[in-house]
């Protein structure tokens, strides 16, 4: 019996760990859960004959270098900071790993370790790093094999909340790493390319650029990354006029977001603490000038930065004008304090349902006209916990295993993502059976 080996059971693990539990009879073989947490790794296996808890120590390494070794194949779901750590520990013991998380210069040191291993370190492949990737160059090679010239691309995508489900003025909930969200446009400039020119658009205005995209009938704004030029070469699109990667929100959402980013409440780079007991309104007047001191807290801010009323609405609804309550946090960064509430008021409920939607545009020449191909996929989760987040992160991973361990495998060693034929040509059409289905319109320009 093979064993897979899972390291980390947060959010984005619950349908990873079931499906690969769904499947075990019949590839035979056992699924070993560890967290920092021992009863969300039980939570996650249920009981099942064939999986098995423990737990993972943050300081000593010892319990999960063992369980690597044991393992036929390892699933890194740790914070991304770790990942190389398992990596290092797996390649010494022959083992491949599959992670979902963008692939850091410290995976790529690993190449050619890994390689005179002859193991797979397979990264990037889960939702937006992963079903992205597969879905736009399965595309974009085609209209190259079709003879067409590639001189537009766009991407987008957003973890959202399902519409009956939506009942708070940002029309957002969180199903996936709220760090991530809290510090979205905040690791650095927003670089791309915009009718042949090389744009950059700084943290402070990034959430001030948004394309509008239309899925489903459903209007979003989309703000844009933090590097696309990179997947010039990633994506072969070398001399190409356009090139975006980019978030989605529901519109009006950037708009309010930008207040918190212009007043410096989602700065993650300087620790700071404030008065036990003080309130979510006085917290809140800290980001303002003295100067505004006699004013409302709400007309500060509109006195401060171009704010509307819609804004001062959702931040009244995050209880940032409250004079009664406060942050729970009152040492940190600002981006921690924000995050802790944030977490409650955006949070999934029982019964609640998020929604994932992505989005592709290819503009392209071929016999001398212009053309545009646009590829658009929206999931709607089963509950607050195997969501469309958990499904689409962990249902590539999943798929990917079962190749690689019953399936055949891909046949590539090394450090790794899924920008090839040799794994859009194997996952797409089993992610398709399992409701990952893109929807493609083709128009002349």
């Amino acid at each position: 019996m093979k064993s897979i080996l899972v390291l980390g059971a947060g959010r984005s693990c619950s349908t990873l760990i079931k499906h690969l539990l769904m499947r075990s009879e019949e590839c035979d073989w056992r699924v070993v859960v560890g967290d920092i947490d021992l009863e969300v790794a039980r939570l996650k296996i249920d009981g099942h004959p064939r999986g098995e808890a423990f737990e993972l120590s943050s300081a000593n390494h010892s319990e999960r270098d063992k369980r690597i070794a044991e393992a036929d194949l390892v699933m890194s779901m740790v914070p991304p900071f770790l990942h190389a750590s398992v990596a290092k520990v797996a390649i010494r013991e022959g083992v491949s790993v599959i992670t979902p998380s963008y692939l850091s210069d410290e995976m790529i040191a690993l190449d050619a370790e890994a390689r005179n291993a002859g193991v797979l370190i397979l990264n990037e492949i889960g939702l937006d790093p992963g079903i992205d990737h597969m879905s736009a160059m399965q595309v974009i090679d085609q209209i190259k094999a079709d003879g067409g010239e590639m001189i537009g691309f766009e991407s987008y995508c957003g973890g959202l909340v399902a519409t009956e489900s939506d009942n708070n003025p940002w029309h957002y909930k969180i199903s996936w790493n709220p760090r991530n969200i809290i510090l979205a446009g905040q690791g650095g400039s927003a670089t791309f390319k915009d009718n042949g020119r090389v744009k950059l658009e700084p943290p402070h205005r990034v959430f001030r650029r948004l394309r509008p995209v239309n899925i489903d009938g459903c209007l979003y704004k989309g703000y844009p990354n933090r590097d696309s030029l990179a997947y010039e070469k990633i994506y072969g699109l070398a001399g190409i006029q356009t090139l975006i990667r980019g978030t989605l929100r529901v519109d009006g959402f950037c708009r309010s977001w930008d207040i918190l980013v212009q007043l410096g409440m989602v700065r993650d780079d300087v620790h700071l603490s404030w008065a036990e007991g003080i309130s979510w309104s006085e917290w809140t007047r800290s980001f303002l000038p003295s100067k505004t001191a006699d004013m409302s807290v709400s007309d500060a801010i509109n006195a401060t930065v171009v704010s509307d009323h819609e804004t001062n609405e959702r931040l009244e609804w995050l209880g940032l004008f409250d004079l009664e309550s406060g942050p729970s946090l009152v040492e940190g960064t600002p981006a921690q304090i924000l995050e802790a509430h944030l977490v409650e008021k955006w949070a999934l409920e029982d019964g609640d349902r998020d929604m994932v939607v992505m989005w592709h545009r290819f503009e392209y020449i071929k016999d001398g006209k212009r053309f545009e191909r646009t590829s658009e996929f929206s999931l709607e989760g089963t509950d607050s916990m195997y969501t469309a987040m958990s499904d689409t992160v962990g249902l590539p991973m999943a798929l990917a295993a079962e190749h690689m361990l019953v399936g055949g495998g891909f046949d590539r060693v090394g450090v790794e993502i899924p920008v090839s034929s040799t794994y859009y040509e194997v996952l797409l059409p089993k992610l398709e059976k399992l409701g990952v289905v893109f929807k493609e319109n083709h128009r002349a320009l």
